[in-house]
């Protein structure tokens, strides 16, 4: 067993694993969902400072090439390198949880510039990214931190986002290797985070209704759709034989409550066969409507709303503390 703990870009999280899993780990990157791992020991090595981060990983493409980085601390002791071959990662990871001596020697390694802390342009692949500057770097942080928060998004899909969020005339400032750089450090302090999290949160609580309420015949979906618009036309494809009603929330309601704000959800009777959707019968929407909140309140959350079926339910105040979603 390895003293050390290894974080995948799926959130799975793996203690004190042997060789050959961290070899069958490594092997298998570069998938849809899988294409980083981070590895920390468990007890710091001898003669490490105190503070700082302390860390090795790497990232892979589909069958490319391993891009690898160790962290002894602070940005300016933080270097990477290329690598061809799976059985060349795994030798300088052991290597590196088993503290040692001179485990970074033959490669050559290079400093991996940061423009938060020197206002520089960071280089990326073989011909070179257009550099980030401040503000840019700051909007990207941004959203990844607001995307990580809402905790649906694999750490790979959030990357591919924020990467494509800066799309203009057929190119993006930001590649994809930059974007995943941004990802992969503020997932990891997300997992850290979640270490001192409650055991049920009130995302769990939302999660639990939301359970309860389809298991009732009423159509409930979290983080459902890109838009409302979409949400309502999709809404009725969802339902399974006797839902009488739905209830959802889509990806802008997710980011609002994963900003500090209330929890928004839609609701209704699903509607006649060959009938508008969102267009249900008014009553039955209202007790679509008290079936959620009192589900909703059987999980321990606060609601508000008026009985009005043309209002949205609103669940607040609301501490939105959704895990990292795990292999």
């Amino acid at each position: 067993m390895l003293p050390i703990t290894v974080n995948t870009e799926s959130g799975e999280v793996r203690s004190h694993v042997t060789a050959g899993e961290l070899t069958a780990l490594v092997a298998r990157l570069g998938g849809e969902g899988d294409h980083f791992a981070v590895v920390e020991r468990a007890e710091p090595a001898a003669g490490t400072e105190a503070g700082g981060d302390h860390y090795i990983q790497t990232w892979r493409e589909g069958d490319g090439p391993y891009e690898v980085e160790y962290r002894e601390g602070t940005a300016e002791r933080h270097f990477g390198v290329r690598m061809d071959g799976a059985g060349e990662v795994v030798a300088v990871f052991l290597a590196w949880a088993r503290c040692e001596e001179g485990w970074a020697d033959g490669h050559a390694w290079e400093q991996v510039r940061f423009p938060a802390d020197e206002g520089e342009a960071e280089e990326e692949g073989e011909g070179g990214d257009v550099g980030l500057d401040p503000e840019l770097l700051a909007e990207a942080e941004t959203l990844a931190g607001l995307l990580i928060r809402c905790g649906f998004d694999t750490a790979g899909e959030i990357t591919e986002a924020v990467s494509d969020h800066f799309h203009v005339d057929g190119g993006t400032p930001l590649s994809v290797p930059a974007a995943g750089r941004i990802v992969r450090r503020l997932w990891r302090e997300r997992l850290a985070e979640q270490e001192g999290w409650p055991e049920v949160t009130d995302a769990d609580r939302v999660a639990a209704a939301f359970a309860a309420l389809n298991g009732s015949d009423v159509t409930a979906r979290m983080h459902f759709a890109c838009c409302g618009t979409c949400a309502f036309a999709e809404i009725g494809g969802e339902a399974a034989e006797g839902d009488h009603g739905y209830v959802f929330f889509q990806y802008e309601d997710t980011r609002h409550a994963a900003d500090g704000g209330a929890l928004l959800l839609s609701y209704g009777a699903h509607a006649a066969a060959g009938a508008e959707p969102g267009t249900g019968d008014g009553e039955t929407a209202v007790a679509v409507g008290r079936e959620v909140v009192a589900a909703l309140t059987s999980a321990g959350l606060t609601v508000r709303w008026d009985g009005d079926p043309d209002r949205a339910i609103r669940v607040e105040p609301l501490d939105w503390r959704r895990r990292l979603p795990a292999a």
